[in-house]
């Protein structure tokens, strides 16, 4: 299998599908080095529309969101560093979702934390996710922000996202965006019959760089800037539960390799000592 795969697979993290709801409202979320986001107030999600999305380390399955400043005019003499818009973090419950916990950088140096986003996972059926922006308030419209989100899958393992907007008197999900590609080498957002491009993300970086990648949503699309990140995070929890799963089925079946139709090389475990290659090869349409 491809190293960029592979890639997407750090930290080693073992995971768990979701076996508990998440409380949008009260939330007490702990990231895998112990530093705890307990009882967070809610804010209105301020993820800028151009970003860079990375691992948080090597060791966990957090990512962090980060830029520049919204007030960089793009001058390389007034060029600030990165600041870190968001985490997005494994609540303590469980390993299968992901929530997203905003920075807020306030005049006098100081900075705090606010919840902005919770996301779950049908772990038992669809593997639907399904996305929710914790600030709701009947007599304010947030926009898009105030809309449900939904993510499925093809059978290809290619994305769906889907759009519910009660405030308009929506009761069922409506596909609003197609996603094409993989994580590790570049996803395009595009509109149901593909085409428009709403947004991308960038083919990500090396280990060392903590693979991080650029991210880019359109003001135009007809989804929030957090929902690429979230897809991505998913994308990759699912991808290791197949391989985890893959395996377990490999420990008492032989392996094999299929280079092409013609030419196949198969590889037994009990006359076999060393670690058989696994995983499985993905098409980026």
């Amino acid at each position: 299998m491809s190293d960029d795969i592979n890639a997407e697979r750090l930290p080693l993290l073992e995971t768990q599908e979701d076996r508990n709801p998440i409380d949008c409202k009260e939330q007490s979320i702990v990231t895998n080095n112990s530093i705890s986001y307990s009882n967070l107030p809610t804010d209105v999600s301020k993820i800028p529309y151009d970003y860079k999305l990375r691992f948080k380390s090597f060791w966990e399955y957090n990512y962090i969101i980060e830029g520049y400043p919204t007030e960089f005019n793009g001058e390389s003499n007034n060029q600030p560093e990165f600041i870190k818009y968001a985490e997005i973090v494994v609540p303590y419950w469980t390993y299968g979702n992901f929530n997203v916990i905003e920075f807020r950088y306030h005049s006098n140096g100081s900075v705090s934390s606010v919840s902005t986003v919770t996301s779950r996972i049908d772990g038992y059926l669809t593997n639907d996710v399904d996305i929710l922006f914790t600030v709701s308030d009947d007599d304010v419209d947030f926009g898009l922000k105030s809309c449900e989100y939904r993510i499925s899958w093809t059978w290809l393992f290619n994305g769906y996202i889907l759009r519910r907007c009660k405030k308009v008197n929506e009761t069922v999900f409506n596909l609003v965006a197609f996603i094409r590609g993989h994580p590790a080498w570049g996803l395009n957002f595009l509109s149901v019959d593909e085409k428009i491009k709403y947004g991308y993300s960038s083919r990500a970086a090396f280990f060392w760089n903590l693979y991080v990648r650029d991210v880019y949503v359109d003001p135009a699309a007809p989804f929030p800037p957090i929902i690429p990140t979230l897809y991505t995070a998913y994308y990759n929890y699912l991808e290791r539960i197949r391989q985890r799963k893959g395996n377990k089925r490999d420990d008492n079946t032989p392996t094999s390799l299929t280079f092409n139709s013609s030419f196949r090389i198969s590889f037994s475990k009990n006359l076999y000592s060393g670690e058989l290659p696994t995983g499985k090869f993905f098409t980026n349409e």
